[in-house]
Protein backbone atom coordinates (compact mmCIF):
# COMPACT_ATOMS: atom_id res chain seq x y z
CA UNK A 1 0.00 0.00 0.00
CA UNK A 2 1.46 3.42 -0.91
CA UNK A 3 2.68 5.56 1.99
CA UNK A 4 0.65 8.60 0.98
CA UNK A 5 -2.75 8.72 -0.69
CA UNK A 6 -3.85 12.36 -0.56
CA UNK A 7 -6.72 11.85 -3.01
CA UNK A 8 -7.60 8.54 -1.43
CA UNK A 9 -7.72 10.18 2.00
CA UNK A 10 -10.08 12.83 0.70
CA UNK A 11 -12.28 10.15 -0.85
CA UNK A 12 -12.26 8.18 2.40
CA UNK A 13 -13.50 11.30 4.21
CA UNK A 14 -16.19 11.82 1.57
CA UNK A 15 -17.28 8.19 1.94
CA UNK A 16 -17.45 8.54 5.72
CA UNK A 17 -19.56 11.69 5.37
CA UNK A 18 -21.74 9.93 2.78
CA UNK A 19 -22.50 7.12 5.23
CA UNK A 20 -23.39 9.69 7.89
CA UNK A 21 -25.49 11.63 5.37
CA UNK A 22 -27.34 8.43 4.47
CA UNK A 23 -28.16 7.86 8.14
CA UNK A 24 -29.37 11.45 8.46
CA UNK A 25 -31.53 11.12 5.34
CA UNK A 26 -33.07 7.89 6.60
CA UNK A 27 -33.87 9.57 9.92
CA UNK A 28 -35.36 12.57 8.12
CA UNK A 29 -37.53 10.23 6.02
CA UNK A 30 -38.66 8.51 9.22
CA UNK A 31 -39.63 11.87 10.72
CA UNK A 32 -41.35 13.07 7.53
CA UNK A 33 -43.45 9.90 7.35
CA UNK A 34 -44.00 9.54 11.10
CA UNK A 35 -47.74 10.27 11.12
CA UNK A 36 -48.48 9.24 7.54
CA UNK A 37 -49.07 5.52 8.04
CA UNK A 38 -46.10 4.51 5.87
CA UNK A 39 -42.39 4.11 6.48
CA UNK A 40 -39.64 5.94 4.64
CA UNK A 41 -38.96 2.77 2.66
CA UNK A 42 -42.62 2.43 1.70
CA UNK A 43 -42.67 6.09 0.67
CA UNK A 44 -39.64 5.55 -1.57
CA UNK A 45 -41.17 2.53 -3.28
CA UNK A 46 -44.55 4.27 -3.65
CA UNK A 47 -42.85 7.28 -5.26
CA UNK A 48 -40.84 5.01 -7.58
CA UNK A 49 -44.00 3.15 -8.59
CA UNK A 50 -45.66 6.49 -9.37
CA UNK A 51 -42.69 7.82 -11.36
CA UNK A 52 -43.84 8.54 -14.91
CA UNK A 53 -47.48 8.00 -14.01
CA UNK A 54 -47.72 4.66 -15.84
CA UNK A 55 -48.19 1.25 -14.21
CA UNK A 56 -44.99 -0.81 -14.14
CA UNK A 57 -43.89 -4.14 -12.79
CA UNK A 58 -42.18 -4.65 -9.46
CA UNK A 59 -39.08 -5.86 -11.32
CA UNK A 60 -38.91 -2.64 -13.38
CA UNK A 61 -39.27 -0.57 -10.23
CA UNK A 62 -36.60 -2.59 -8.42
CA UNK A 63 -34.14 -2.08 -11.29
CA UNK A 64 -34.83 1.66 -11.31
CA UNK A 65 -34.19 1.80 -7.55
CA UNK A 66 -31.14 -0.48 -7.60
CA UNK A 67 -32.85 -2.95 -5.25
CA UNK A 68 -33.79 -6.60 -5.44
CA UNK A 69 -37.16 -7.54 -6.87
CA UNK A 70 -37.94 -9.50 -3.72
CA UNK A 71 -37.44 -6.53 -1.39
CA UNK A 72 -39.56 -4.25 -3.56
CA UNK A 73 -42.20 -7.00 -3.84
CA UNK A 74 -42.53 -7.22 -0.05
CA UNK A 75 -42.98 -3.45 0.27
CA UNK A 76 -45.40 -3.33 -2.67
CA UNK A 77 -47.53 -6.05 -1.07
CA UNK A 78 -47.81 -3.92 2.09
CA UNK A 79 -48.75 -0.89 -0.02
CA UNK A 80 -51.42 -2.97 -1.77
CA UNK A 81 -52.76 -4.20 1.59
CA UNK A 82 -53.14 -0.52 2.55
CA UNK A 83 -54.90 0.33 -0.75
CA UNK A 84 -52.10 2.68 -1.83
CA UNK A 85 -51.37 0.60 -4.95
CA UNK A 86 -53.23 -2.06 -6.88
CA UNK A 87 -52.07 -4.91 -9.07
CA UNK A 88 -53.17 -4.97 -12.70
CA UNK A 89 -52.91 -7.70 -15.33
CA UNK A 90 -49.88 -7.53 -17.57
CA UNK A 91 -50.65 -8.54 -21.15
CA UNK A 92 -46.91 -9.04 -21.80
CA UNK A 93 -46.37 -11.42 -18.86
CA UNK A 94 -49.15 -13.12 -16.91
CA UNK A 95 -46.88 -13.75 -13.89
CA UNK A 96 -45.44 -10.23 -13.58
CA UNK A 97 -48.39 -8.00 -12.77
CA UNK A 98 -48.18 -4.26 -13.28
CA UNK A 99 -48.61 -1.99 -10.28
CA UNK A 100 -50.62 1.22 -10.31
CA UNK A 101 -50.69 3.85 -7.57
CA UNK A 102 -54.27 4.43 -6.37
CA UNK A 103 -55.91 7.80 -5.79
CA UNK A 104 -55.26 7.35 -2.05
CA UNK A 105 -51.61 6.65 -2.83
CA UNK A 106 -51.32 9.82 -4.90
CA UNK A 107 -52.93 11.91 -2.15
CA UNK A 108 -50.43 10.51 0.34
CA UNK A 109 -47.52 11.18 -2.05
CA UNK A 110 -48.66 14.79 -2.47
CA UNK A 111 -48.82 15.29 1.30
CA UNK A 112 -45.38 13.77 1.80
CA UNK A 113 -43.96 15.78 -1.10
CA UNK A 114 -45.21 19.01 0.50
CA UNK A 115 -43.54 18.08 3.81
CA UNK A 116 -40.37 17.15 1.97
CA UNK A 117 -40.27 20.46 0.05
CA UNK A 118 -40.51 22.41 3.30
CA UNK A 119 -37.76 20.28 4.84
CA UNK A 120 -35.52 20.57 1.75
CA UNK A 121 -35.93 24.35 1.66
CA UNK A 122 -34.77 24.55 5.27
CA UNK A 123 -31.76 22.31 4.71
CA UNK A 124 -30.75 24.01 1.45
CA UNK A 125 -31.15 27.57 2.77
CA UNK A 126 -27.48 27.84 3.80
CA UNK A 127 -26.11 26.69 0.43
CA UNK A 128 -26.21 28.07 -3.10
CA UNK A 129 -27.80 26.06 -5.87
CA UNK A 130 -24.45 26.05 -7.68
CA UNK A 131 -22.69 24.52 -4.65
CA UNK A 132 -25.40 21.87 -4.28
CA UNK A 133 -25.32 21.10 -8.01
CA UNK A 134 -21.51 20.82 -7.94
CA UNK A 135 -21.67 18.45 -4.96
CA UNK A 136 -24.33 16.34 -6.68
CA UNK A 137 -22.24 16.16 -9.86
CA UNK A 138 -19.13 15.15 -7.90
CA UNK A 139 -21.01 12.38 -6.09
CA UNK A 140 -22.48 11.18 -9.41
CA UNK A 141 -19.02 11.11 -11.03
CA UNK A 142 -17.55 9.15 -8.11
CA UNK A 143 -20.49 6.72 -8.14
CA UNK A 144 -19.97 6.09 -11.86
CA UNK A 145 -16.22 5.67 -11.36
CA UNK A 146 -16.86 3.14 -8.58
CA UNK A 147 -19.08 1.21 -10.99
CA UNK A 148 -16.32 1.17 -13.61
CA UNK A 149 -13.71 0.11 -11.03
CA UNK A 150 -16.02 -2.70 -9.88
CA UNK A 151 -16.28 -3.92 -13.47
CA UNK A 152 -12.47 -3.89 -13.77
CA UNK A 153 -12.07 -5.84 -10.51
CA UNK A 154 -14.70 -8.39 -11.54
CA UNK A 155 -13.10 -8.83 -14.97
CA UNK A 156 -9.69 -9.38 -13.37
CA UNK A 157 -11.12 -12.06 -11.07
CA UNK A 158 -12.39 -14.15 -13.99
Amino acid sequence: MPASLPHGSALNELMRESFLLNRSLLEAARQLTERSGVTGTQWGVLAALDYGGEPRTVAETARRMGLTRQSVQRVTDVLADNNLVKYLPNPADKRAKRVEVTAAGRVLLKQLEERQHTWVAGVASNHSDSDINAAAQLVKNIRQRIGKQSEIILAADT
